[in-house]
């Protein structure tokens, strides 16, 4: 199955597994938090946080059904627990979650999206002092989102000569996310 459209192994392991474990190198994700990957594809970043830290309670978005089905099958082959799936857009993993009860998260992470409108919900869907984890080709721009406040940012060389990265903590306004 053809989810990404990286073949050699070297280049998926170095842009796709180095590169998502890279923000733990910038923030202390804190145990048993609550983690939303958003447009996870084939489960990137989501799943290698996962595998390296069983405490952390993952919840995967994905709107293509090809994707959906290979992460379940993951998922299941690795025995992962407190991980979940959902097949559709942000929008429509919100309405699903205000129409039943749902814990907010302490995290949201995308590699994948541009992140207008991972700012435009964010506060409707991060815990008291949540964050955002961004994966960029460049430094944020601050002034794309004044209310928002940036808390660390890290460039860095992939090995091997696979590009440059940013990885960018994004705290909502005020620290003040929905309690």
């Amino acid at each position: 199955m053809n989810l990404t459209s990286i073949k050699d192994d070297q280049e998926i392991i170095v842009k796709h597994f180095v590169d998502s474990l890279a923000c733990l190198s910038v923030e202390p994700i804190k145990k048993g938090a609550r983690l939303l990957d958003v447009g996870t594809g084939a489960g990137f970043p989501g799943i290698p946080l996962k595998i390296v830290r069983d405490d952390l309670h993952v919840t995967l978005v994905e709107p293509v059904k090809k994707k959906v089905s290979f992460l379940f099958s993951v998922i299941g082959l690795l025995r992962l627990n407190q991980i979940s799936v959902f097949c559709g857009t942000l929008r429509q993993f919100i309405a699903d979650a205000e129409s039943k009860s749902f814990h907010r998260f302490d995290y949201i992470t995308t590699r994948a999206l541009k992140p207008d409108e991972i700012f435009e919900q964010g506060e409707r869907l991060l815990a008291n002092h949540g964050k955002i984890i961004l994966y960029l080709a460049k430094p944020f721009r601050q002034s794309a989102y004044p209310d928002w406040v940036l808390t660390a940012e890290r460039e860095f060389d992939l090995p091997m000569k696979f590009g440059r990265r940013v990885i960018s903590i994004i705290e909502s306004p005020m620290g003040r996310g929905a309690s």
